[in-house]
């Protein structure tokens, strides 16, 4: 006993973020996720299994559970990468020639709208049938949400992150990420006062704050030595970067509360300022700083939303039963129909595939049921209902993708990086203002026929475009 607080309890929950990633199993063909074994584990641990912990009254669980919640959204923030999202629209205008439906830039955002749609009249529909008594268009905004930390993984392991394919599901995923958040986190700042007035208004102060830093942040990274010092400072004890993004994050979450806003939106803020800020490519401060969050903050947070689902209650009411499996339905129709978008694009196995991918739902869904909670806009039933349709989504999604996605097409890969090669050839040529007239060009070919067949193989191409200009006197081997 140390003060007023016991160390029994966190030292349970540490056993247990410990013991979760060893005792899951793992596999190419099925992978529980580590987040739904954390919340297994304190559903046993809480008081619908074992009873060993509780948060009610614990002062200490209740600071780690707000506070992992603020780190997951800070985290959250740091996943919109913004030089994806800038690459994806790059590439998209060098494939102009494919027309509207088949561009990323617009697949994504209007499947994402028209899965918003989708969800706002589901949520709107049960409520009219008294399935949930209230906060109807928070829940709308709850099963619009993707988890970005499954798709990434999952597009990155069957190598199609840098294919159109991958790269429209991925678009889909970083909007539906950073808009869903953006509007719960607004929602809940507005809704406890129940009507727009003056003093609501100043919650826009954090946009102004989130400009004035970035702006900020860019003039002060131009300066040599700003970064010089704060290279100098980066290593071994100092870790200055790391220092300054967490105060970065605190600073935003002390603006939110004075402004009187979701502590939430400020740390998603803080965030995407990060994101923002990260010019470099592997992106070290981002794994840093996850890092440090998904080993301590973030794991307790999942294990203590385990101890706070309310099984008992969950089991009584015939309504949150009947709920599960209706908001699981709802969970992969909103997301399914809008992917048929995909069609005009791709096969419909990809297409198919995209949608059950996209039908994901981990991290966000369950944050923002909780804060859903935490404002009493849902009850307990309800947040368990949709605990457990994470739960679900999450560990069959991938399966579906994988099943229709078996393994990458050699044939189909090597075309659809042979169609981005020759797009990014004619986009160079355009860039510079290049004129070639018929003759210009057979008259460059011909230079590149080094063994004069009237023929250009493969490899002769390939060693022009390697710098081995061809001579007169001498032939490509």
């Amino acid at each position: 006993m140390s003060g007023e607080y016991s160390y029994n309890a966190l030292m349970l929950v540490m056993v247990a973020t410990f013991l979760v990633p060893i005792i899951l199993p793992r596999g190419k063909r099925f992978t529980v996720p580590i987040v739904v074994g954390e919340i297994i584990a304190g559903i046993i641990l809480g008081p619908s299994g074992l009873d060993l912990i509780s948060i009610e009254g614990d002062a200490v669980m209740n600071f780690l559970l707000e506070f992992g919640l603020a780190y997951l959204m800070f985290i959250a923030g740091m996943e919109i990468d913004f030089n994806a999202i800038a690459r994806i629209a790059k590439d998209s205008s060098n494939h102009k020639e494919k027309g509207l439906l088949q561009n990323p830039i617009f697949l994504g955002p209007f499947s994402f709208l028209l899965t918003l749609i989708l969800s706002t009249a589901c949520s709107f529909i049960l409520f009219k049938m008294g399935y949930i008594s209230d906060g109807w268009m928070i829940l709308a905004l709850i099963i619009s949400t993707t988890s970005l930390g499954v798709v990434l993984p999952v597009l990155k392991e069957k190598k199609m992150v840098d294919s159109p394919f991958g790269q429209t599901v991925l678009l889909t995923a970083l909007l539906a990420d950073f808009i869903t958040m953006l509007l719960i986190s607004i929602f809940a700042s507005y809704y406890p006062k129940g009507v727009l007035n003056i003093q609501m208004m100043l919650v826009f102060l954090l946009f102004f704050a989130f400009a004035f830093i970035y702006r900020t942040g860019k003039a002060l990274i131009k300066i040599k030595w700003v970064t010089q010092i704060i290279e100098e400072l980066s290593h071994a004890t100092a870790q200055i970067k790391l220092r300054a993004s967490l105060v970065l994050l605190i600073s935003f979450i002390v603006i939110a509360e004075v402004l009187e806003a979701e502590m939430i939106l400020g740390a998603f803020i803080a965030g995407t300022i990060i994101s923002l800020l990260t010019e470099a490519p592997d992106r070290r401060i981002e794994k840093e700083l996850e890092a440090f969050g998904f080993s301590f903050f973030i794991p307790i947070f999942f294990v203590l939303v385990g101890v706070g689902f309310n099984l008992p209650v969950l089991l009584e009411s015939s309504d949150a039963l009947l709920l599960v499996p209706i908001l699981l339905f709802i969970a992969i129709i909103v997301k399914m129909v809008p992917s048929l978008l995909f069609r005009f694009a791709f096969s419909w196995r990809e297409t198919f595939a995209a949608g059950s991918l996209l039908s994901a739902r981990l991290s966000l869904i369950i944050a923002a049921s909780a804060i859903g909670l935490k404002l009493m806009i849902i009850d307990d039933a309800t947040n368990s209902a949709i605990i457990l349709v994470a739960i679900t989504t999450v560990t069959i999604a991938p399966l579906l993708f994988n099943g229709l996605i078996k393994t990458a097409d050699k044939e189909h890969t090597l075309r659809e990086r042979g169609e981005r090669a020759y797009s990014d050839f004619i986009a160079l040529i355009r860039e510079h203002d290049l004129e070639m007239d018929r003759d210009a060009v057979k008259a460059m070919f011909e230079f590149f026929d080094t063994n004069h067949d009237g023929l250009i193989d493969i490899e002769e191409l390939a060693a022009v475009f390697e710098g081995k200009l061809p001579d007169a006197d001498s032939e490509i081997i």
